[in-house]
């Protein structure tokens, strides 16, 4: 079933949502925890070279990459979904 226009944008809001949520958490635990947001990140961009062969599809690292790179205060990358 194809995706129309607006399912596009519905799903990209989804995930970028999500995104930002991820992150927080990370942030909250920086602040209570005292583990570095940085530590998250590149915990996350090692996981995404080492991703099995069913997950390593490219939106799926480019999800993983954007939230890793968020945390180092990049800002998120669009999403476009075909």
């Amino acid at each position: 079933m194809p995706f129309t226009g607006q399912d596009k944008v519905i799903l990209s809001d989804i995930v970028k949502g999500l995104s930002l949520a991820i992150m927080e958490v990370c942030r909250t635990l920086e602040h209570q925890k005292g583990v570095p947001a940085e530590n998250f990140s590149t915990e996350i961009h090692s996981a995404v070279t080492n991703l099995p062969h069913d997950l390593s599809r490219p939106m799926i690292k480019h999800i993983l990459t954007n939230i890793a790179d968020g945390l180092q205060g990049k800002p998120l990358a669009p999403l476009h979904i075909e």
